[in-house]
């Protein structure tokens, strides 16, 4: 009886072929990577620091060149979008770094370099235009203020009319100091209030002016 033994190969009758690992943007692993070097180079924008100096400097040149007087609704504009910059960085400060974005923030300056700028040009120009405004309203007062003046000094009423002739003279005085008063503020630049002040005072003059010719000839008619 012939025994036939079977034997089974080896490992160094096996072929074996070594497997290659290998990653794309396809499989979860690069996918995450790709996930994550996004994250990182958004996250590491820095921060618009030279955006930031630029707008609140411009903010500064506008306020003094009179925009929050001459320049209402674009300053305003300007101050709005600078607080929603500053809280857009704030949100953007609290997160995690490599989910900052600060692109929005950076826009929102931009907004407020282009606003803060238009209201200071504004500003200067509507600031020429209410200071020759201010000097005009302060011509014309004068000028009715001489009016009445001269009237006053002419002796047309009567011993028995003197009594309203002060009262006219009194208000005149006061109208008077008035007016020296508004021309001293010219030299702080405050256009409007001079300009206000002014239009009152030559509204007063030109009171005092129609009441003198009333008194002068309700005078005339009992003298008649």
């Amino acid at each position: 009886m012939v025994v036939t033994k079977i034997t089974r190969p080896g490992n160094s009758g096996r072929q074996s072929s070594p497997r290659r690992m290998t990653r794309n943007a396809d499989s979860p692993v690069g996918g995450l990577v790709f996930l994550m070097t996004c994250l990182f180079m958004t996250g590491c924008a820095e921060q618009p620091v030279l955006q930031l100096d630029a707008a609140i400097h411009a903010l500064e040149d506008a306020r003094l060149s009179g925009a929050e007087d001459f320049a209402i609704e674009i300053f305003t504009e300007a101050e709005a979008a600078y607080l929603q910059a500053r809280e857009e960085l704030d949100q953007q400060h609290d997160r995690l770094q490599f989910f900052r974005d600060y692109q929005p923030a950076t826009t929102m300056l931009a907004k407020v370099l282009s606003s803060a700028t238009q209201a200071k040009m504004e500003a200067i120009a509507n600031r020429e235009e209410a200071k020759a405004n201010a000097e005009a309203a302060l011509a014309f007062a004068r000028q009715d203020l001489q009016d009445v003046r001269s009237l006053l000094a002419e002796p047309s009423f009567p011993p028995s009319d003197r009594g309203e002739l002060d009262q006219l003279t009194l208000a005149f005085h006061a109208a008077e100091t008035l007016l020296a008063e508004t021309e001293s503020i010219m030299t702080e630049e405050n256009f409007i209030a001079v300009m206000t002040t002014a239009h009152s005072v030559e509204s007063f003059a030109t009171r005092i002016h129609e009441l003198i010719l009333n008194a002068r000839q309700h005078a005339a008619k009992r003298q008649a």
